[in-house]
């Protein structure tokens, strides 16, 4: 069933990717396999929440990332979390 989405929690979504890209990129981490693993998150659920990201929103299924999600990237890749919740700042606590 596909339901509508808030835009700003697809704009999260889109933030949470951008990270979890940069970390896979600087080989903190092998990929979305790992970090779903090494979370206990569904991988399929997020592999479909990445693939729709650019899909228009009626078009989406409703599917949402985890707290639990949200609180790893920030923790173990140093995500600011306003960054990654209201798009404000820089994306990495250690950027000045």
């Amino acid at each position: 069933m596909k339901k509508s989405i808030n835009p700003q929690a697809m704009a999260i979504q889109r933030r949470f990717f951008e990270a979890l890209d940069l970390a896979i990129s600087l080989g903190k981490i092998t990929g979305l396999k790992g970090f779903c693993a090494d979370h206990n998150l569904n991988r399929t659920k997020y592999s479909r929440i990445k693939n729709t990201l650019d899909k228009p929103l009626d078009e989406t299924t409703y599917k949402m990332i985890d707290l639990d999600a949200l609180s790893a990237i920030c923790t173990d890749f140093g995500v600011s979390p306003e960054w990654l919740l209201l798009g404000r700042g820089k994306m990495l606590k250690s950027d000045k």
